[in-house]
């Protein structure tokens, strides 16, 4: 018998993780791909796809703000898949405008953004983006009627811009890492293109969990520092910050320094999550998606980090 053609809509598709995750849809058996773009970005996400996957991608133009465009961008569709990034006025409201569109709309699984350490093991104010994406967890509950919400976790973003660059763990030009604590929780990290390919299969999956845990390798500091030195050749040197304890007064000090200035705590509130063990992805489920191989970190580095760090 043959599968029905499902369609997905992917809003924040003009995203690096949007964009890979609409092109991963785009490799999926009987799947249909919509995108809803901010009115004036249609040339942004076109010019970023080869021309044959442009053709097959429908676009409708809106934003969440439009309960018009939201619902013509709902309608018919199987899943829901968002990739929006923002603050609270579009994690939590935007999103839930969305949701409230896909439930009038019969749409059946919505994957909010989400794409972190697991955020419901994390106490509030652990995180500022944890909290707000829990906000919309629990007040989606209320309104969300038959849709499914399916939250994807992936932990930390195994990229140069992300593990060696915004998190501040690594500083690759001057050979060192920074610690606070011990270093010997389990931590989980997964590439851009690898998260978008989870994310896919777990939007067209005829049944899913509600969270969706995946990861391409886990790692305590040491065997991160191990690892990365291997396939690099290069010795790195360990700068011992302070305890986890002495990481919470630090964040708070540059918090009340500078509250507006995001830059200067948040990276510090992922590491924590993550040297803490809090965030960690307890039962990866992986095996549940077997056309998806994951890059380790040794590949990663590998490929992108030797010979241009």
């Amino acid at each position: 018998m043959e599968e029905s053609t499902k369609t997905i809509l992917v809003v924040g598709a003009t995203g690096s993780l949007g964009r890979l995750i609409l092109q991963a849809l785009l490799e999926a058996p009987n799947t249909r791909v919509r995108a809803l773009v901010r009115p004036g970005s249609r040339g942004k996400l076109t010019g970023e796809l080869a021309a044959d996957e442009a053709a097959r991608v429908e676009i409708v133009d809106g934003e969440l703000g439009d309960p018009a465009a939201l619902a013509r961008a709902c309608a018919g569709a199987f899943a829901v898949v968002s990739a929006v990034q923002g603050g609270p006025e579009i994690i939590v409201d935007g999103q839930l405008a969305l949701l409230a569109a896909a439930r009038d709309a019969g749409v059946r699984r919505m994957i909010p953004s989400d794409y972190s350490v697991d955020l419901f093991r994390l106490a509030p104010g652990e995180n500022i983006n944890s909290d707000w994406r829990r906000t919309f967890a629990e007040r989606a509950e209320a309104i969300r009627g038959d849709v499914a919400l399916v939250h994807v976790f992936n932990g930390c973003f195994l990229d140069k811009r992300v593990l060696f660059g915004f998190l501040g763990a690594f500083d690759l030009a001057a050979g060192t890492m920074n610690l606070w604590g011990e270093g010997r929780a389990p931590m989980d990290f997964t590439t851009f293109r690898d998260t978008a390919r989870y994310t896919a299969r777990a939007a067209i999956a005829d049944e899913v969990p509600s969270v969706v845990r995946v990861a391409g390798d886990t790692l305590d500091f040491w065997q991160l520092k191990e690892a990365v030195e291997e396939v690099t050749g290069r010795t790195l040197s360990v700068r011992h910050q302070g305890t986890l304890a002495e990481l919470d007064a630090e964040i708070d000090r540059r918090r009340a320094a500078a509250p507006t200035d995001l830059f200067a705590w948040l990276p510090l509130m992922y590491w924590r999550g993550m040297l803490n063990g809090k965030g960690q992805l307890l039962g990866l489920d992986n095996q549940r998606f077997p056309e998806v191989a994951p890059t380790d970190l040794r590949a990663y580095v590998r490929a992108e980090l030797v010979g241009n760090p």
